[in-house]
């Protein structure tokens, strides 16, 4: 640990082989003090326990409202993976926690509590929301339709920053803003707090997140830097950043999973 702590983000997706690769050599390479990953504490337990249950199953567990987005977020996430090819059998995030584990690494759970993201998703998303997709993406002109369509061809092997899928982030906000909001935005603006407030206690930190969030996290943790920049000559903002920090309770876990099946990649 040092007086102030350092960040380095490696923006992943999550079912990708060649991610899983470089978020082991990344943390291998940087030797951290903590692992830092998009989960949360019920999301990580979850790991931990390989329970393998069923998004059904663990869907019974919510409320009703939130249950149902929880389930159709789950189906299109599989559509994607098979779509593209990917491999379903392991995640960034394993791999992320299973290399912490190999080198005695702590792990901070940096995500929002699942449960506060459904249900925020569920509040914003109702009958109305597919009439009004339908007339968003008729308003699109033909270079925005064609923009789409080369989303679709892009490989995922080829993605190494938020640049690289900013363009589909922003179609979504365009067609999708009410689920942009929650599960991006708001998400990037907590797990950049999380993560400002570990390096601020001194630690060195390797983030792995969905590249999605990748630009989000950085705006967020500038703005937090340049906040504590000016605080030191104005006490009001001193106080107001003291505020800011005191709601970015970051959870830390000692990883207990198996490094036998670590592949050699």
């Amino acid at each position: 640990m040092s007086a102030q702590g350092t960040i380095t983000i490696v923006p992943s997706v999550h079912f990708s082989p060649t991610h899983r690769r470089r978020v082991r050599s990344t943390i291998r390479e940087t030797e951290p003090d903590v692992v830092a990953v998009e989960l949360d504490e019920r999301r990580y337990d979850r790991l931990e326990e390989r329970s393998g249950r069923s998004p059904l199953e663990l869907a019974r567990e919510l409320p009703p409202a939130t249950a149902a987005a929880y389930t159709v977020l789950q189906a299109i996430q599989r559509t994607v993976v098979r779509l593209y090819g990917l491999d379903p059998g392991q995640t960034d995030m394993e791999a992320a926690v299973e290399t912490a584990a190999e080198l005695e690494l702590d792990v901070a759970l940096i995500d929002d509590p699942i449960a506060e993201t459904l249900s925020a998703l569920a509040d914003r998303v109702g009958p109305e929301l597919l009439p009004k997709l339908v007339a968003r993406t008729q308003r699109m002109g033909p270079g925005q339709q064609a923009q789409q369509l080369d989303l679709l061809t892009t490989s995922f092997e080829e993605i190494t920053s938020g640049e690289d899928v900013q363009p589909a982030i922003e179609q979504m906000r365009l067609l999708l803003p009410e689920l942009t909001e929650v599960m991006i935005d708001r998400r990037d603006r907590s797990m950049g707090r999380r993560l400002h407030a570990l390096r601020r206690e001194g630690h060195d930190v390797v983030a792995v997140v969905g590249a999605g969030h990748h630009l989000g996290i950085k705006r967020t943790l500038e703005d937090l830097e340049t906040r504590d920049r000016e605080s030191e000559a104005l006490e009001s903002a001193a106080a107001e950043t003291r505020n800011v920090d005191a709601d970015a309770v970051v959870p830390i876990r000692s990883p207990t999973r198996s490094v036998t099946r670590i592949p050699i990649e």
